[in-house]
């Protein structure tokens, strides 16, 4: 197709305009402009000597360029734009090599996001790859677009979004790093594997990360490939600066306030597998949203949810919560990964109530893990574990108080 384009007048360097998250410096635009005049006056002289006195380059780069053995960036960027439909949006590659070179598919993009049309105008282009099928069938699920979503979630939350600076853009990939403590982070790992290869980009799992001075266990690992797509999330999808990082800066992505409760959920799932907690103190299930704090709780607003704000790390660390019942309900962490917060939630809904008093079995068994020295968490979880049972916070710490007052003589009617 290049060839046909070369002969032409001069062409001018306005098609760049047309792809997403490209630029170019004067060097480039040199041999760009040089490339062609090349093969214009080749057409004349047929002196490659001459040219290459006319344009101060070296006969070597004229021969090359003249058999297309070495093309500059912007030809080829060129030769792409000519072979491309024309789009209102801009068009990005998913794939290109180590040499920088393009390799498609084409996907036309929009530069702001205004309501969820954009994002399936995007989705529907993109052909999931082979391994998407087997994921799809071991999940049990195929909504690409509700697997976008989640993604999208995933990446405000635990993923390292790294970004890889080229000479001609930036792009970016996805890394996960899960704790072995729990089987169920493997899970998490593949599913967001199946939520990337839905929109075309390979996610690979690799070798296990050490454990830190820190932790007591090693970290199952996983990245993806660099794509521009994942910069389009990042920059546009998201609203972030190229330069900014989920960690200390806001999210700007109102329009996810207006989307189908389905996708709403989507998103807060992956938010809630990546940066969820259940507190079986109180009865509630959370996300720790530093900075997206605000914005999180319109979310569940915008379904009709009552959440609460709190802090963890002494007031530094943003987090909402909600009714344990309500985060059940939803679900807040997906129901087909299963993680481990997700049996933890559904543990804690079905379990027994007993009214007080308790049976003497359950109040003697509760006395001895008090004199033990059992932190009032550890208790609730025992006995959630060992008996399906749920005792509140508030009791036991009654029931606490009252042994302390019987070890120094003291009735007491509390219990």
């Amino acid at each position: 197709m290049l060839r046909e384009y070369i002969t032409n007048n001069k062409p001018d360097l306005e098609f760049v305009n047309n792809f997403f998250n490209i630029n170019y410096n004067s060097e480039e635009k040199d041999k760009f402009y040089n490339f062609f005049e090349t093969h214009k006056l080749f057409s004349k002289t047929k002196n490659k000597a001459n040219i290459s006195r006319i344009l101060n380059i070296p006969e070597t780069t004229i021969d090359h360029w003249l058999k297309f053995r070495s093309i500059p960036f912007l030809v080829k960027l060129y030769n792409y734009n000519s072979e491309l439909n024309k789009s209102k949006n801009k068009w990005l590659s998913l794939n290109s090599s180590r040499g920088g070179l393009f390799t498609g598919p084409w996907v036309s993009v929009p530069l702001k996001i205004n309501d969820i049309d954009d994002i399936k105008k995007v989705i529907n282009q993109i052909k999931p790859l082979d391994n998407y099928n087997i994921l799809s069938d071991e999940y049990k699920t195929n909504d690409k677009l509700f697997l976008f979503f989640y993604l999208l979630g995933m990446t405000v939350g635990d993923t390292s979004k790294t970004p890889i600076k080229r000479k001609n853009r930036t792009m970016r990939r996805l890394q996960l790093r899960l704790t072995k403590r729990y089987l169920s982070c493997e899970r998490v790992g593949e599913f967001t594997t199946l939520c990337l290869n839905s929109i075309g980009l390979r996610m690979n799992r690799g070798k296990d990360c050490p454990k830190s001075k820190k932790t007591e266990y090693d970290f199952y690992a996983w990245h993806s490939q660099c794509s521009l797509l994942i910069e389009w999330i990042f920059t546009v999808v998201l609203g972030m600066k190229s330069n900014e990082l989920t960690t200390y800066d806001k999210i700007k992505c109102d329009w996810l306030l207006n989307i189908d409760k389905k996708f709403k959920v989507a998103f807060l799932q992956g938010l809630s597998d990546s940066d969820g907690y259940v507190d079986i103190t109180t009865r509630r299930a959370g996300i720790i949203t530093g900075p997206n704090t605000d914005f999180v709780m319109r979310l569940f607003k915008s379904m009709n949810i009552k959440s609460t704000k709190t802090y963890f790390h002494n007031g530094t660390l943003g987090c909402v919560n909600i009714a344990i019942n309500d985060a059940y309900s939803l679900p807040l962490f997906n129901e087909n990964v299963r993680l481990y917060r997700y049996e933890l939630m559904e543990k804690v809904v079905k379990a027994k109530r007993l009214p007080r008093p308790f049976p003497e079995w359950l109040s003697k068994r509760i006395n001895y893990l008090i004199s033990k020295n059992y932190s009032s968490t550890k208790i609730i979880h025992k006995i959630l574990n060992d008996y399906n049972i749920i005792i509140s916070q508030g009791g036991l710490k009654k029931r606490v108080d009252k042994m302390k007052l019987l070890t120094l003589g003291i009735e007491s009617t509390a219990l």
